[in-house]
């Protein structure tokens, strides 16, 4: 019996079927991994103590709210579509427990009895991270 061509036996049609499909993932894989490190991951833009990322909302300037009264600060950005965390700095000086966002959070900056309860603390910082905004509520000197 005459030994079969090459291309013409079973076994090397599979090997060669098998060759093409891993060439052809690994084409795919190599042209997903290039879409992704193309883009712009690293968009995080640094403009007084205010980041950038992905945000929805406006990028903020932190020399705009500093030295502004904490809950309607904390407020207004909340109202405005922001998540807003605030921290105490200084916490012993303030005799209050627990964070500034748990303070604010029930206290209505429209109302003169809760303005006025907290009205000595001002934001210190904000730094944003997307639409994320982390102010720091320091009590004001006199």
């Amino acid at each position: 019996m005459k030994d079969k061509k090459l291309f013409k036996k079973w076994w090397f049609w599979v090997i060669v079927v098998i060759i093409a499909l891993g060439l052809l993932g690994s084409l795919t894989q190599d042209s997903e991994t290039n879409q992704t490190t193309s883009s712009p991951t690293n968009s995080k833009q640094n403009t007084s103590n205010t980041k950038e990322d992905t945000s929805t909302l406006p990028a903020l300037s932190a020399d705009d709210y500093k030295s502004k009264e904490g809950l309607v600060v904390y407020k207004n950005l909340k109202n405005i579509g922001y998540t807003v965390n605030a921290e105490f700095k200084n916490q012993a000086l303030t005799d209050i427990n627990g964070t500034a966002s748990d303070l604010f959070e029930s206290l209505d900056p429209n109302k003169p009895e809760d303005k006025e309860s907290v009205d000595a603390f001002i934001v210190g910082d904000l730094i944003q991270d997307g639409d994320i905004v982390n102010l720091t509520i320091v009590l004001q000197s006199n």
